[in-house]
């Protein structure tokens, strides 16, 4: 039996009673099985059940908290807490507030639930239907890589590109698309793939892509346009480290599609906030 199946074969929930400057007498050992703190850790007020809860999540605790004296004095939250080895784990809490006639707050009756395993599974499932998809694949010296088909506004043959030697060396230059002033970026340069230069099948794509909140079209130098597939999210493997350590953000992820690999480009990362100080772009 491994550590997570011991785990939640003991700590089914953990019932307590909750005092309004957010410490907590706990009903019995499991406690200490859930957050590696002991019972005694917290009677004596050494350890607050408030402490380990994760700082982003604490308003929206309190919130809820408020909302239930408003109500039925009955609450559900779910938030983060962190254990005594510095795990996260996700609680599921149900509390009733027990108030006094005047209506003043004596204390919460509630139990806490260990809800991470369910939440690490809806997040999977949440990551495989926000990639599920159609994507255009793109060849880059022999090998292929793929953007989400939405991001994409249009496709152009290699149009006349007006060089800009104060930019970057990824920025092949501008291109003027019917009056509009388009960047374009060598993503051979910007990816550090090898070049065998400029082809017949050599096309800009042109991206919808998020600089500093605002939408700007980008146009990305490929060496040929292959396809558009339907792409599962299951099929799409995260990538922290490809090629370069300093590039690995651009890249979102590797589909496997028929037996080979293709590299999802973040599109978002394609041009950066200081690329464009030195370009003259139209919204």
């Amino acid at each position: 039996m491994t550590g997570l199946e011991d785990k939640s074969s003991k700590v089914q929930n953990v019932a307590y009673r909750g005092y309004i400057d957010g410490s907590v007498d706990f009903f019995g050992p499991q406690i200490e099985v859930l957050t590696g703190y002991r019972r005694d850790e917290f009677l004596s007020r050494q350890v607050k059940w408030t402490d380990i809860i994760f700082e982003e999540d604490r308003h929206h605790v309190k919130n809820a908290f408020v909302q239930a004296l408003k109500g039925d004095k009955t609450y559900s939250r779910q938030y983060r807490i962190r254990t005594k080895k510095g795990d996260v784990l996700w609680i599921q809490e149900w509390g009733q507030i027990v108030c006094d006639d005047q209506g003043k707050v004596e204390y919460v009756l509630g139990i806490l639930v260990d809800i991470t395993e369910r939440k690490h599974s809806e997040e999977l499932d949440l990551r495989i239907k926000k990639r599920t998809g159609k994507y255009l694949v793109f060849i880059l010296n022999k090998q292929d890589f793929a953007v989400p088909i939405q991001r994409v506004k249009e496709i152009v043959g290699l149009l006349p590109i007006t060089a800009l030697p104060q930019a970057p060396p990824h920025i092949r230059g501008i291109i003027n698309l019917r009056g509009k002033i388009i960047p374009v970026v060598d993503l051979h340069l910007r990816l550090q793939v090898d070049s065998q230069g400029i082809g017949e099948r050599a096309a800009i794509i042109i991206l919808d892509v998020e600089v500093a909140n605002t939408i700007i079209p980008v146009g990305v130098l490929v060496d040929a346009v292959s396809e558009v597939l339907n792409i599962q999210g299951e099929h799409i493997e995260e990538m922290e480290e490809v090629f370069y350590e300093e590039n690995s953000k651009i890249f979102s992820g590797m589909a496997k599609v028929d037996g080979k690999v293709k590299i999802i480009l973040n599109v978002d990362r394609v041009i950066e906030v200081e690329d464009l100080e030195t370009l003259p772009v139209q919204s």
